[in-house]
């Protein structure tokens, strides 16, 4: 229900967005936006919804079992019995019903196994919408991530211009040779280096952005997305995020129901040591020439058959359908176990990324004091140009380094979201 409320107030608020952006040249779209456009246009959602309707057909085939079955025969006979007797030609045309009222039950459980199975299937829709889904995730955030290097890179230039300006400066009167202008010069080719390696990466990010949403990248420059900050990420502790994970992931829900639909397998299998009752009837037009109602068949009544012996085919199949209802038993404990396991992982990882972030905060704080510290000395002559070179290097790799720290953590943090089988962006 939550997501049917997140669903219909996100879809009402992407219509009014898209028909108040219709005059302008750039739409701009949410996380949850994107989300949801992906959830209702990515392809490989859609293959998953299609195979659940494969399964939902073969439900109906096996329900078609309980309703009678009606034919219409046309049968030709010829007599020829020879001896110069006359030869007999013999039509007959009518319609035939059968109807099975009872199989042991075997029909029943196999209609129940189906239904099973169906269910599973929405379950393993719901599976793919969350891998998708952290897919958005992590490509929408990697567009940032890459947005946010080109900006540290840009960074960097103009720190390496202004050191540039400073030597050129002091080389021309007099207070440094000419090799800081030749390191500073190279500073500046290094970053100008940076700054081309990343113009373009976030176009990339996204066009993959835009491709699991399956949204035309021929019109990349008329979309823009809106930033997520870091400062609303509050995860739930371990104990409760290990709970809701045994509770609302769709893989060891799918595995479950799987496990119940085995064992009406069985039983439907057990079905058949049961004696079937088929209720027939028959009735046929009769004549020696052709059609003309001249006589008439009609033939009705019950038809008990009882499995004797089937040449052991039904211990078999007994038997295989009790190997895989213990096969899949130990496949749902398997999930279990790999849910726990990915949960504890990825809850270790977010804190990880989140003292990491802390970390790198302090890091650029610091290099940022370093570096207008040793910029002035190199002012005044106390520090060489290797001694700003060296910090600046450092402050660039503390700017890249807060950047991605600050979007590891934030891909960190939907990753455990998901990993407790909730919907990153639209869940929590």
């Amino acid at each position: 229900m939550k997501f049917k409320f997140y669903f219909l107030l996100l879809s009402g608020f992407s219509f009014f967005l898209y028909f108040t952006n219709l005059g302008y040249s750039i739409q701009t779209f949410t996380l949850q936006e994107v989300i949801l456009a992906g959830i209702k246009n990515n392809p490989e959602i859609k293959i998953s919804e299609k195979i659940k309707e494969e399964y939902f057909y073969q439900k109906n085939l096996i329900r078609a079992e309980f309703f009678p079955k009606l034919y219409v025969n046309y049968n030709y006979q010829r007599y020829d019995m020879g001896k110069n007797k006359p030869i007999l030609n013999l039509h007959s045309l009518g319609p035939t019903l059968n109807w099975n009222i009872f199989s042991g039950f075997s029909t029943w459980h196999a209609y129940r196994e189906a239904l099973l199975l169906v269910l599973a299937q929405d379950e393993n829709i719901k599976t793919k919408t969350l891998e998708v889904v952290l897919e958005i995730v992590r490509a929408y955030l990697d567009y940032f991530k890459q947005k946010a290097l080109y900006e540290a890179a840009l960074a960097d230039l103009e720190d390496a211009k202004t050191l540039l300006r400073l030597a050129q400066k002091k080389y021309e009167v007099g207070l440094s040779p000419y090799a800081d202008v030749l390191d500073a010069e190279a500073r500046v080719k290094e970053a100008e280096f940076k700054v081309i390696n990343y113009k373009y990466t976030s176009e990339i990010a996204k066009a993959k952005v835009l491709t699991l949403i399956n949204y035309d990248l021929l019109k990349i420059e008329e979309v823009e997305f809106l930033p997520i900050e870091e400062t609303h990420l509050k995860p739930k502790t371990l104990e409760e995020s290990l709970k809701l994970g045994l509770v609302k992931r769709p893989e060891l829900k799918s595995k479950e129901k799987e496990v119940l639909a085995q064992k009406e397998k069985v039983n439907s299998v057990k079905g058949e040591f049961y004696p079937t009752v088929d209720l027939f009837a028959t009735y046929y037009k009769e004549d020696s020439k052709f059609f003309p109602e001249q006589d008439y068949e009609f033939l009705a009544g019950v038809k008990i058959s009882f499995p004797l012996f089937t040449g052991f085919s039904t211990w078999a199949k007994l038997s295989q359908a009790k190997r895989a209802l213990e096969r899949k038993t130990w496949e749902k404990n398997n999930v279990e176990l790999l849910i726990k396991q990915e949960i504890f992982t990825v809850y270790k990882n977010w804190q990880t990324a989140d003292e990491s972030y802390k970390s790198a905060q302090a890091l650029l704080k610091s290099m940022e004091e370093n570096y207008r510290i040793i910029q002035k000395k190199y002012e005044i002559g106390l520090a060489s140009i290797v001694d700003v070179t060296t910090v600046l290097a450092r402050l660039s790799a503390a700017r890249a380094q807060m950047v991605t720290s600050k979007y590891d953590l934030i891909f960190t943090y939907y990753s455990l979201i998901k990993a407790t089988g909730l919907i990153p962006g639209l869940e929590e």
